[in-house]
């Protein structure tokens, strides 16, 4: 089993000087805008909602509740569950799904004017490299409660999106090892979706916990 060493990462969030005041424009530019924008407003999103504890858990459902308050809309969104997407276009294709659909159901409401512009952004991500390393099970459990929150995210959620595997690197790691597949199912099987970034740190060491 190789020795898994941890990362992190941070990202720097830029306007792009775009912007939607309708879904009609929301929908070209989740058509025409660079991957970088699509994960931000997904799974950039997804970290900084999840630790708010609000109840929508991108940046584009939150603002067609917000400014549009159509809420059938913001609950297909809100639908995605990020977790089986490990490509930003097969995403991007699902979101334009979602958005072209309720259109053909909905026409008039695409062109409504929302009470405030839809901002888009796009993402700058630098990943690095930490002087944490786990050289068996026993180590990995110790150094779980001490990586930052940025590491967790990295290895639970990022990293799925640069490897183009449906998983994420922990349960990937201990995979390796014939012991530990129970072990690396039962975390795969983790709903990022109702955890905050915290309660997913402690359900990943209840698990562990567990099988030690």
């Amino acid at each position: 089993m190789r020795v898994f060493q941890f990362y992190s990462s941070a990202s720097l969030e830029k306007l792009t000087g775009r912007k939607a005041h309708n879904l009609d424009e929301l929908l070209e530019l989740v058509k025409t805008c660079s991957s970088s924008s699509i994960f931000f407003h997904t799974f950039s999103a997804f970290r900084k909602l999840r630790e708010a504890q609000t109840p929508y858990t991108n940046d584009f459902a939150v603002w067609i509740m917000r400014h549009l308050s159509e809420e059938a809309l913001a609950e297909k969104l809100l639908a995605i569950d990020l977790a089986e997407y490990n490509t930003i276009e097969s995403l991007r294709s699902r979101i334009v799904e979602l958005l072209e659909s309720y259109r053909r159901e909905n026409p008039s409401l695409y062109e409504r004017e929302a009470t405030a512009p839809f901002y888009l952004y796009s993402l700058v991500r630098f990943v690095y490299l930490t002087d944490k390393f786990a050289y068996n099970l026993s180590s990995f459990r110790q150094l779980l409660d001490s990586i930052s929150i940025d590491s967790l995210y990295y290895h639970f959620i990022e990293s799925r999106l640069e490897t183009q595997l449906e998983t994420d690197d922990f349960s990937n790691w201990m995979q390796e090892n014939p012991d530990y597949k129970e072990l690396a199912d039962r975390i795969r099987k983790i709903d990022m979706n109702i955890h905050t970034l915290v309660e997913l740190r402690v359900r990943i060491g209840e698990i562990i916990d567990e099988y030690l």
